[in-house]
């Protein structure tokens, strides 16, 4: 590669970085479609709670029950029988909705039930320009729908990707990788989806929790971490919600490791307090009712039970719902992860985000602690959602004190209970792979 070569290269990738979203297909000036925020059929101001994959067969009358008493509001993507005019009758009568397989029975359909159309899972950035037709025709069809497209989670391939179809100068020079460069690819598949199709959303899924078969032991996707944020910069820049859908099942092996069974609510709680800590509007738990999973690990599993899986997501969805209203309320200013040069740190690649550091109240910690940023989006209050980041196989609490100047009240969320402390100061400890929610309350500013 030659110098002028690198040279193109590196102010590329500045340009990226400083907040001009450079499309790889495009020119370095290009801009990201920003989002129309449109109105849809349900609440895009609320945490909302869906799960992927509900089977329509001789027990769904029993699985839908199930379905609603999890605390789940939408199922993505329906098997078996396809849903008719009375099914979905009953999700509308239940304050639900559904998000459609693609086919002309549902598409042809008016229903209120369906929020949306799952349009595509995984595509390559060479299938984007076709995806921004289809969601175009969707749109023309009717705007309340949405398109659902999920992408690639940053441990996919660069095939997978698609970026050798775009920039044939960078494509070599990113195996080499000098500066991390599955994050820089990752960043630029982003940058070609925000920047070729309009849409509202960003969904990804991303599976952190892996298994040792043979030891038991518990570890954790290094990039977890990495690829929330990368994808947070790229719904802040183009003025879209995240959508996460987690891990909620799990596929070991007799030998060797595995995805880890995600029965315990520990790992359904994490995950989800981590996904909020990057300001996920949505969490989506893969699998409810068959899926990619083992199937005994689903929520439910192959002979319509239901499993240790569904009781764990069904506890962490009550926790939740003590502050999913009020969640909406608030915006994501950035992401900070305190003491990530402790060897038992997930996520220790995370840097502090200069949107975080302005925002950031922890004054004490000597543990590993992720912190969410939020602002208020009508008046002074903030919000902070803190995760305890030890690696689940240590077990470990996580102590932190966080300093408010000027608050006069600070409420805590804490697995569904509800604390409020008068004062400025905060100081927890944290459960392994415990999260909080917390608002603060400013004093009246005089004069303002």
């Amino acid at each position: 590669m030659s110098f002028q070569q690198i040279v193109s290269f590196l102010l590329a990738l500045l340009t990226f970085i400083s907040g001009k979203v450079t499309s790889v297909t495009g020119s370095t000036d290009a801009k990201p479609i920003i989002a129309m925020q449109r109105e849809y059929r349900f609440d895009r101001d609320a945490l909302l709670l869906g799960a992927y994959c509900l089977r329509v067969d001789e027990h769904f009358e029993e699985t839908r029950e199930w379905f609603k008493e999890a605390g789940l509001q939408f199922p993505v993507a329906v098997s078996g029988n396809a849903l008719n005019e009375e099914d979905l009758d009953w999700f509308l009568e239940n304050d639900m909705g559904i998000i459609a397989p693609r086919s002309d029975y549902y598409l042809n359909m008016r229903h209120e039930a369906i929020w949306g159309v799952d349009l595509r899972d995984e595509p390559s950035a060479a299938e984007f320009p076709a995806l921004q037709e289809q969601v175009q025709a969707l749109y023309a069809q009717d705007q309340n729908r949405f398109p659902l497209i999920n992408l690639f989670p940053m441990y996919a391939g660069t095939q997978q990707l698609g970026e050798e179809c775009d920039v044939p100068l960078a494509r070599d020079y990113f195996r080499i990788d000098p500066f991390n460069g599955n994050s820089i690819r990752y960043r630029m598949h982003l940058s070609d989806y925000i920047g070729t199709i309009d849409s509202d959303i960003i969904s990804a899924d991303i599976y952190p929790l892996y298994i040792d078969n043979e030891t038991g032991k518990l570890s954790t996707y290094g990039h977890w971490l990495r690829n929330l944020d990368i994808l947070a910069e790229a719904c802040r820049a183009s003025g879209r919600d995240l959508w996460v859908i987690t891990q909620a099942a799990g596929n070991a092996k007799e030998e060797g490791g595995g995805m880890h069974y995600c029965d315990d609510p520990k790992d359904q709680r994490w995950q989800n307090y981590v996904s909020l800590a990057f300001g996920a509007k949505a969490i989506i738990y893969g699998c409810y009712y068959t899926g990619w999973w083992d199937q005994s690990s689903h929520m439910i599993d192959n002979s319509g039970k239901r499993t240790a899986t569904y009781y764990a997501v069904q506890q962490v969805n009550r926790e939740m719902s003590a502050f999913a209203d009020i969640y909406g309320k608030y915006e994501i200013q950035g992401t900070a992860l305190y003491n990530r040069q402790n060897p038992d740190c997930v996520g220790a690649e995370l840097d502090i985000s200069k949107a975080a550091q302005k925002h950031q109240p922890i004054t004490l910690t000597r543990d590993p602690v992720l912190c969410g940023c939020f602002t208020e989006k009508a008046g002074r209050g903030r919000a902070y959602v803190f995760t305890n980041m030890y690696e689940p196989e240590t077990g470990k609490e996580a102590l932190f004190s966080a300093a408010f100047p000027g608050a006069k009240r600070i409420t805590v969320y804490r697995m569904g209970e509800k604390t409020v402390i008068d004062g400025s100061t905060l100081t927890l400890t944290l459960e392994n792979r415990e999260g909080v929610f917390v608002t603060v309350e400013w004093m009246p500013c005089l004069g303002c």
